[in-house]
């Protein structure tokens, strides 16, 4: 029997605070179905935000703009964004803790950073909460049923952070410069939130060239 291809992976970057990340998520969803176990997907950190500090009024104009032009976006979704998050006084200083939380979650299996990261999008993107605050963090990770010891152990450890900026810096020496970014089989890139269409075509044309023999350049794409 000739044997099953290796799936396929493709890593996504992205930052919980996105709404760009946001609408991505959910485009990303029809694909995942579409394809099965053709692609192994990866989630990984990489915050907008790296330091700890208040942002300023210019960066404050700079991200509510963000978010209304990501309100004109087709999905239903779209609409519910609010532009709260930045202009409601509790801004984040930084996406850290965030993301932190969602690689806490991650130790409880996949389906607990998902649900996680569903839970933070929906409360910082459609309601201006601010998830990067512990209070906010611990309430939302009891929602969603993680089991609260093990996931407060690794939210605080040191470990976690180092984990989160680590990534970060080796992904910017690999040509990331922001979110949502998709990293296909790491040798093609597509930067920025595309149509469902277009995510399509780039997957497909990666399958075709990733089982085609190798013609011994080394290809990427750039979006």
């Amino acid at each position: 029997m000739k044997p099953l291809p290796k799936p396929l992976q493709i890593t996504v970057y992205q930052d919980v605070l996105c709404s760009w990340c946001y609408l991505a998520d959910l485009r990303l969803e029809t694909l995942k179905q579409e394809f099965g176990d053709l692609i192994r997907w990866r989630v990984r950190p990489y915050p907008l935000r790296v330091h700890d500090k208040r942002p300023t009024e210019k960066e404050l104009r700079g991200l509510t703009e963000e978010v209304r032009r990501a309100q004109q976006e087709p999905e239903p979704v779209a609409k519910l964004l609010s532009t709260e998050l930045w202009q409601g006084g509790d801004a984040p200083r930084t996406s850290i803790p965030a993301l932190a939380a969602l690689e806490a979650a991650r130790l409880q299996g996949p389906a607990a950073r998902s649900h996680l990261a569903r839970a933070m999008q929906r409360a910082a993107l459609e309601q201006g909460v601010n998830v990067t605050r512990t209070d906010v963090i611990f309430e939302l990770a009891s929602r969603v049923g993680l089991d609260m010891s093990p996931f407060s152990a690794a939210f605080h450890s040191d470990n976690t952070r180092k984990l989160i900026l680590d990534e970060h810096e080796l992904a910017t020496s690999r040509g990331v410069r922001g979110v949502p970014t998709l990293v296909i089989a790491g040798r093609w890139m597509v930067c920025g939130l595309r149509d469902v269409a277009e995510y399509r075509e780039h997957i497909l044309t990666c399958l075709g060239k990733l089982h085609a023999p190798r013609s011994g350049s080394s290809e990427r794409m750039v979006h």
